[in-house]
């Protein structure tokens, strides 16, 4: 079968007529005659694509749209409307529909529109399943992002440097109506202050010196689909208010244009900064914040991601020995108990580069703690030595983990839970410190 299809509709005749069309087609389709019923369908089925009539009682479509997109964003909903209620149809676009169709329906349109989101939701989930991680707070961040994908809204993402707002940015572009479109990065960081303008605008021959042709901003390139400003809270302040009046009105004027033009795309922002203390020192426009954080999406730290630090460390061993042609090695437990153990300040990049360099130096077929000696517990050991605040740190560690141990009766797996760490880090902080039960 090419996909599961939910049809919602109020009509009977139409219902089966449509439902037939479409298992014709080869779709396995089940049908509902109003949006109540349609939704309890809907979480015990769990279809690829949910078609359904937008005028319905006692729960209407828009009832169902905001169902599944609370509960079940990764999967398109396309309306079905009277020629009258086009408006309607159009606004539950805003909202987060697929597409929607007007009656009578077209069944060729209708066969080739619902083929085209059974596609997108499962490249939807490819997208998302990139983001490697198994932990409560990863399944949570997925949710949100097909969330903040399912409207226009400006997206702005948060959290640490090497946290992977890049590839959340892309994530939400996948999942997003805009997917066909480009995916447009600019570094406002990278570029020197006197071309980023041009660079984001674009600008005509002979704008300023060395402006031999006329060419395309990014602004312009990402017409159609999603602009991502990385590093936004570098942007100059004399720069600031050319993009709150882009984002706001959706319109730019390239550098030595007289004429503006029209712009439709997605803009998703990223900061490791505190932009709300930036605003504050009047570092950063407050108007063009508050238009840039309709969304808010904040990434959590590598240390708060209980349980991935395993699956991210064999993710990226896989990913380096396939591209330089090695054998995949394995990971020792004592190097997964030590790569666990680490707090990883800064987070996936920094996991990246140690598995990379781990990779690159394992000339066997396991990963041990040697491979990663001079990334990680040289760092440790370093710091513990460099001033006595960290020797009292580390004495007051040594108690906490035995005070845990004597309440727990030496239950490491109980001691683990009441710590809030992994039994492996615990077991690893126990040999690092010599500890044992005399």
């Amino acid at each position: 079968m090419p996909g599961k299809v939910l049809l919602i509709e109020d009509e009977e005749r139409l219902r089966r007529v449509l439902q037939l069309v479409l298992q014709d087609t080869g779709f396995d389709v089940k049908t509902a005659p109003e949006g109540g019923q349609g939704m309890e369908l809907w979480q015990a089925w769990k279809p690829d694509v949910v078609v359904t009539d937008l005028k319905m009682k006692p729960v209407d479509g828009m009832g169902v749209l905001r169902f599944g997109n609370e509960l079940y964003p990764e999967t398109p909903c396309i309306i079905l409307t009277a020629f009258g209620t086009v408006t309607a149809a159009v606004n539950a676009m805003k909202n987060g529909a697929y597409d929607f169709l007007t009656k009578p329906v077209d069944h060729v349109q209708l066969v080739e529109i619902v083929q085209q989101a059974v596609a997108e939701k499962s490249r939807r989930e490819g997208c998302i399943h990139e983001m490697v991680g198994q932990s409560p707070a990863m399944q949570a961040l997925r949710q949100e992002i097909d969330l903040l994908a399912s409207t226009d809204s400006a997206v702005l993402i948060c959290g640490e440097s090497g946290t992977g707002k890049e590839l959340a940015a892309k994530a939400i572009h996948a999942a997003s109506q805009r997917s066909s479109g480009p995916f447009i990065k600019i570094n406002c960081a990278s570029i020197p202050r006197e071309l980023l303008e041009s660079e984001l605008f674009g600008h005509k021959k002979g704008a300023f010196t060395g402006a031999t042709q006329d060419r395309q901003g990014v602004f312009a390139a990402a017409n159609g689909g999603v602009l991502f400003l990385d590093e936004i809270g570098d942007l100059p302040l004399e720069l600031q208010p050319k993009l709150l009046h882009a984002v706001e009105a959706k319109e730019i004027t390239p550098v030595g244009s007289s004429k503006s033009f029209k712009i439709s795309l997605k803009i998703v922002s990223a900061t490791n900064q505190d932009l709300e203390e930036m605003v504050q020192k009047r570092q950063f426009r407050a108007d063009l914040f508050y238009r840039l954080n309709t969304m808010i999406l904040t990434l959590p730290p590598l240390r708060e991601r209980h349980g991935d630090v395993k699956l991210l460390a064999l993710h990226f061993v896989r990913l380096f020995a396939n591209e330089w042609g090695k054998p995949v090695p394995m990971i020792s437990p004592d190097a997964i108990d030590m790569l666990e153990a680490y707090h990883w300040p800064g987070n996936i990049r920094e996991l990246k580069n140690v598995m990379e360099r781990a990779v690159l130096l394992c000339k066997g077929e396991e990963i041990t703690c040697r491979h990663l000696k001079g990334s990680i517990r040289i760092k440790t050991e370093h710091a513990e030595k460099t001033n006595d605040s960290s020797l009292d740190l580390i004495a007051k560690e040594q108690q906490m983990l035995l005070a845990a141990l004597e309440q727990c009766n030496w239950n490491q797996t109980k001691a683990a839970k009441k710590l809030n760490i992994t039994r492996s880090a615990l077991r690893y902080r126990l040999q690092k410190y010599g500890i044992g039960k005399k």
